[in-house]
């Protein structure tokens, strides 16, 4: 025994109870107001398919009472009702259907404008399923992934026999989103269901998953699991979808009074709570399982004062307790106020009423299908057991709700058809039939059936099923928290030579999905290395790709992609390349070598490259070319060795031939490294003489060391992005992203002599042309800076403004230790159709327009 906290006031429950259960035990009836005209809601499936139970319980809305466990300590409240779900004036709403019909808000406070925004805080007020608590501290809820040959969704019985014959063939992984059998009352089913329950879990090729639901299949396979603190991505080869079915939602007038109760529900509080469902009831069976639950309400000391049956099942009822037997009955109408009363069955155009305080019904299966109905053509999914069955036929009564969640009635359907409205797919949108918390599972086949019996104009007439709108993720309500599990869990991408930063002392942090080394200790240090002695810096990062093909097909895609000249590149040479969106916008940068004839090698920025090998294999699909491109970022590392005596260095490890007329600048050659096979690429980014060694990834950490060891000489250390950032803005080169807006051009970036224009076409010429048709509104400047802060690098992101209006940003500021000036660039508009020169920042530091580079215009150091 335990006890929780409802609405003020405690409530008793018992071990294995459902909030559901303990509630109706303690006398609750009225579980839930409606949607939209508050109409009272109490217990009706049982089995988390409807949204009559849903309620907040500690602090969560939305919370499906009638499967969630109880909890000592636990409160729960039920969210709508003004002032309390008991004594709910807006029940009011109820008798205003002519107000409120079918589609209302797509047609009233339209006009005046401000009607709307008045109703809506309105309708706010008075509709949803309670309010998020703003406080509640997120869970770290983690994420993981599991590869299984066979995944089955559902573990009743059908499932479990699956998961035991899939056993054989390789591994097996079955989940359900309660615990097996937790809500089947004492009888043959359960039994089987345990027997098969203890006969899979001692498989050793199968593990089993409880309380893990089942969001959706989408493409691929793949099935997400949201678990009780953990999201399981299954990754299966076949998917066996075994959910079983919901019982038949009926429609006919009363059909959501609180004492209306599928028979699960009510054999589920009778065999598995112990809670008598009612004192007397109407029972309609139409099922084999409807007899077991019939039997189950009996036992639980339930007075059954008529019972309706189908004649194919009236000669298998018990001998006794049944009250009047109405064979081939039908419910035809439920009466009463706060709760049932009385029922009238109807049999042969004869009606006959009968005072109650439940009604059972267990009048056919719906298979839970949205599950399969994900799944492409083709793909290994395969349906078993009742999802797999026939649906029961399905009739839309003269009046009732069809579908629980939004309040829509077969009167609301009628006048949307009327309308107009005269498919399935296009009644749920303007009725919103189908799209509440239950996503189908009680209304979805009862709405195609209506559309079917009207003459759905998209309903072929040889189809076999009524057609069922389109199935969508997630198939039961998840949190956003669930959704975002692992959110915490930083994977980072490293280098091969990761451990050696380490153990040199570096300081590392994340840079475009790298852990990278920002400095190893005194940046200024490694700067004064690069620009005086020799450095070292890891770039393994680099997007780094081979291209080749039949012919020409590899240059073509390159001189198509790419706005610079191509055709004159020579084997053994190398140019800097933009890569430009259809707009003509700047989207990454990097360097193209041209190894031979057909042969190509590219490298982008370190955040780039996935981008970048996308594009490569979309444009050669689109422009219908043979070529073959192989990624080898994560295959190859890059070590950048520079500074004046870079070469020097490179010169004691190996005897290929790397002097200034041997590979002159840009150039590459393939060379041996410290007995390393590297690609050599001679580059300009820190703007001294440098050289790039691209070279397979498991060789990394033996050519660095020995490039250590012999740089002693000249007292080598390696550096970080802290120097880089300084050493790349001495020579003007932008950092995409950080200098960069989304809509920035070459001639907005002033690197108009990266494009060329006389080419017939590339990707974004005619942009580009456009564009130059307008005049430049924006450009990226160079600047140097006087007064402000006395860490110049607080400038940056500071406005620049003009006679006190803003006009641009700094994106990026330093001190030039090499100039002994302030330093930086940004973006300036232009003012009265020209570019300001001087400009004052926020914190007032004078900004003065400048060329760049700053360091080493005429470029000499860096082609030594």
């Amino acid at each position: 025994m335990g006890s929780l906290e409802f609405e003020g006031r405690g409530v008793p429950f018992k071990s294995g109870d459902t909030v559901a259960s303990a509630l109706y035990r303690d006398g609750l009836r009225t579980f839930s107001r409606s949607l939209k005209y508050h109409r009272r809601r109490g217990l009706y499936c049982g089995t988390g398919d409807c949204p009559n139970c849903l309620m907040t319980v500690d602090g969560l809305p939305a919370m499906r009472t009638c499967t969630t466990r109880c909890d000592e300590g636990m409160r729960v409240e039920r969210a709508g009702g003004w002032p309390n779900a008991d004594l709910d004036l807006l029940h009011v709403t109820d008798s205003l259907h002519r107000v409120m019909p079918v589609g209302f808000y797509y047609k009233t406070f339209i006009k005046p404008r401000f009607a709307w925004s008045v109703a809506e805080r309105v309708i706010r007020r008075a509709t949803g399923l309670g309010r998020l608590p703003p406080t509640t501290a997120a869970a770290r809820e983690i994420v993981r992934h599991e590869h299984v040959d066979v995944v089955v969704i559902g573990a009743g019985i059908a499932g479990l026999e699956a998961a035991r014959d899939a056993a054989a063939g390789g591994s097996v992984l079955v989940c359900d989103e309660g615990r097996i059998g937790h809500a089947v009352a004492p009888g043959p089913t359960l039994d089987r269901l345990q027997a098969l329950e203890a006969e899979v879990r001692a498989l050793d090729a199968v593990t089993v998953l409880e309380t893990h639901t089942a969001l959706g299949v989408y493409e691929g396979l793949h099935v997400p699991l949201a678990g009780d603190g953990d999201l399981v991505h299954v990754h299966p080869s076949r998917v066996i979808v075994a959910t079983g079915a919901t019982e038949a939602h009926a429609v006919f007038p009363g059909n959501d009074l609180p004492g209306v109760m599928l028979g699960r529900a009510a054999a589920a509080l009778a065999g598995v709570h112990g809670v008598r469902p009612g004192r007397r009831a109407v029972v309609a069976v139409r099922t084999e399982e409807g007899l077991q639950h019939l039997q189950t309400v009996l036992d639980s000391g339930v007075e059954v004062i008529a019972t309706a049956v189908s004649g194919a099942m009236a000669d298998r009822l018990p001998d006794a307790g049944l009250g009047e037997v109405v064979v081939d009955g039908e419910v035809h109408e439920a009466r009463g106020g706060s709760s049932l009363r009385s029922v009238v069955l109807r049999r042969d155009g004869r009606a006959k009423r009968f005072d109650c305080d439940l009604l059972v019904l267990s009048l056919g299966l719906s298979p839970r299908d949205g599950l399969a109905r994900m799944a492409l053509p083709g793909e290994a999914v395969t349906v078993v057991g009742d999802a797999a069955a026939e649906p029961p036929a399905e009739a839309c009564g003269h009046d009732g709700i069809v579908c629980l969640c939004e309040d829509v009635s077969t009167h609301d359907l009628e006048q949307a058809w009327d309308e107009g409205f005269r498919n399935s797919e296009i009644l749920k949108r303007y009725t919103t039939t189908t799209m509440g918390p239950c996503q189908g599972a009680m209304c979805g086949r009862a709405l195609s059936c209506f559309a079917v019996s009207r003459g759905d104009v998209g309903h072929r007439a040889d189809a076999p099923q009524a057609p069922r709108t389109t199935a969508r993720p997630p198939t039961r309500p998840v949190t956003l928290e669930s959704l975002a599990a692992g959110v915490h869990e930083i994977v980072d991408k490293r280098t091969s030579l990761h451990e050696l930063h380490v153990a040199a002392g570096a300081k590392l942090d994340r840079s475009g999905g790298w852990l990278r080394p920002f400095n190893y200790g005194d940046w200024r240090e490694e700067y004064l290395a690069v620009r005086e002695r020799v450095s070292l810096m890891d770039v393994g990062t680099l997007g780094k790709f081979t291209l080749g093909g039949a012919d020409a097909d590899a240059s073509e895609l390159i001189d198509r992609l790419f706005p610079c000249r191509v055709a004159d590149l020579a084997p053994g040479r190398t140019r800097y390349v933009l890569s430009l969106d259809e707009a003509g916008y700047v989207m990454d940068d990097g360097l193209l070598v041209r190894v031979g004839e057909h042969e190509w090698y590219l490298t982008s920025t370190s955040g780039g490259a996935g981008r970048t090998d996308a594009r490569l294999r979309n444009f050669i699909d689109r422009f219908d070319l043979d070529v073959h491109v192989l990624d080898r970022t994560a295959q190859w590392g890059a070590i950048n060795v520079a500074g004046p005596y870079s070469r020097d260095l490179l010169e004691r490890l190996t005897d290929d031939p790397i002097d200034a007329e041997a590979m002159p600048f840009p150039g590459f050659t393939d060379a041996t490294v410290a007995g390393v096979a590297c690609r050599v690429i001679r580059t300009g980014f820190v703007g001294e003489l440098a050289f790039e060694l691209h070279h397979p990834r498991s060789r990394g950490p033996e050519l660095w060391q020995a490039l250590v060891e012999a740089g002693r000489e000249w007292h080598l250390v390696p550096h970080g992005l802290d120097a880089l950032e300084l050493l790349r803005l001495e020579k003007g080169h932008v950092y995409l992203g950080q200098d960069t807006m989304p809509d920035d051009t070459p001639a907005k970036l002033d690197m108009s002599w990266a494009v060329d224009m006389s080419k017939p076409w590339f990707v974004g010429k005619m942009a580009l042309e456009r564009m130059a048709t307008l005049g430049l509104a924006r450009r990226h400047v160079g600047l140097e800076l006087t007064g402000g802060p006395a860490d110049t690098a607080e400038l940056r992101g500071e406005p620049l403004l003009v006679g006190g209006d803003v006009v641009g940003r700094v994106t990026s500021a330093e001190h030039s230790i090499a100039l002994g000036r302030a330093i930086g660039l940004g973006w300036i508009r232009s003012v009265d159709d020209g570019f300001p020169e001087e400009l004052v920042t926020g914190s007032g530091a004078v900004a003065t327009v400048v060329p760049t580079p700053f360091y080493d215009p005429g470029g000499g150091r860096m082609r030594g």
